[in-house]
């Protein structure tokens, strides 16, 4: 059986004529930026991702990037950010002419260290931070970080791009955040039809500085209060998103059972590697599936899975300090841990929709593959 990494197409066919039927009211009223579709998707995401103030906007980099301006972030700053993540949120700090700073992960839950990043504020005082809720699910020490940080005067940035549906301790994950921001990318949890992103904060003054920046900085329509981007949603992407939404909670469950399946599976085989999950008191969405190898290396384990026409990928196979961009930025610790989970990990196949079988069959061929090396 060939299985495929991802496959969108199960997830757009249950609503495929609503959303055509959208888009040709889009067109017919020309609500190609912003608009009312997009006015209802933030009231919408503020209610179901149980945040106060939602701000759409382009793409999730940009919203992470006026996530930072609008906390006061500055040129020169210093602002951690985990070694291990996506390369958007180093991407970010440095736009705004900030000083990224490399902070290693906890090797349990697999997000960036609260002692090391305590440690790393002693010796170099953050002027801010980004804490990405990585893989699915978030640090099982949020509550410290975002007690730290306030104490500290640390503004704090909390990447929300993977954690649609996460909820820590029972709240929403965007819940009390100062600022947070999400990815609609279509492989996201909740993905739209292309590149699209959104911002969160419980601060109504917070909210107005957010909506200004991402629309040139505007005041009014020809009167600026910043120097602001271009980050607008339309309404083609807010109808899309607002379909997906109405199948959401089945297409979270579809994940978390394809995730469950395989821990199940591979810890019959702990000799083999480990497959993470959400950690206690933490409920996960089940974004990507994530195993560690013990021994073989994760590039061996996808060209043997990719010859058995088994879709896979390895997140994230380098960790930000090996980026040529990177090569002279602080670092907190030696980074360890973060290099060497990257070179062992692995993701099978997950998303909305996959068939047991497809999971038996990705599970059994990275079986062989373990066992054949």
């Amino acid at each position: 059986m060939r299985v495929p990494f991802i496959d969108l197409k199960r997830s757009i066919e249950p609503v495929r004529e609503q959303i055509l039927a959208d888009w040709t009211r889009c067109l017919d009223q020309t609500e190609f930026v912003s608009g009312p579709t997009v006015q209802k998707l933030e009231k919408e995401l503020g209610r179901v991702l149980e945040a106060e103030h939602a701000v759409a906007c382009a793409n999730g980099t940009d919203a992470l990037i006026i996530g930072l301006q609008a906390l006061g972030v500055k040129a020169g700053m210093r602002v951690a950010v985990p070694n291990m993540t996506f390369w958007a949120p180093f991407e970010a700090i440095a736009q705004i002419g900030a000083e990224p700073v490399l902070v290693d992960i906890n090797p349990d839950d697999l997000q960036m260290d609260f002692d090391e990043f305590k440690r790393g504020h002693e010796k170099f005082r953050f002027g801010a931070a980004i804490l990405v809720h990585l893989l699915g699910w978030t640090s099982t020490r949020l509550g410290d970080f975002r007690k730290y940080c306030k104490e500290e005067g640390i503004h704090l940035l909390e990447d929300g791009a993977q954690s649609f549906g996460v909820r820590y301790h029972g709240e929403s994950v965007y819940t009390g955040a100062e600022v947070s921001t999400i990815s609609f990318y279509p492989a996201k949890v909740l993905g739209a039809a292309g590149d699209a992103g959104a911002m969160f904060t419980p601060n109504p003054k917070l909210a107005e500085v957010i909506r200004a920046l991402g629309n040139h900085g505007r005041a009014g329509h020809y009167t600026y209060d910043f120097v602001g981007w271009n980050s607008r949603m339309g309404g083609i992407q807010a109808s899309f998103l607002m379909r997906m939404l109405e199948q959401i909670d089945g297409m979270i469950d579809s994940r978390l059972q394809a995730e469950a399946f395989y821990k199940d599976f591979f810890d019959a085989y702990p000799q083999h590697g480990r497959v993470y999950t959400a950690p206690e008191g933490i409920t996960g969405n089940g974004y990507l599936s994530v195993i560690q190898s013990h021994k073989v290396s994760g590039d061996d384990l996808a060209a043997r899975l990719r010859d058995a026409g088994i879709g896979c990928a390895r997140t994230y196979p380098q960790t930000l300090c090996e980026q040529g961009p990177s090569q002279t930025c602080l670092r907190t610790s030696d980074l360890a841990h973060s290099q060497k989970f990257s070179r062992m990990v692995i993701n099978l196949p997950l998303f909305a929709g996959i068939t047991r079988d497809e999971c038996l069959a990705s599970a059994e061929a990275l079986l062989h593959a373990f066992e054949g090396l």
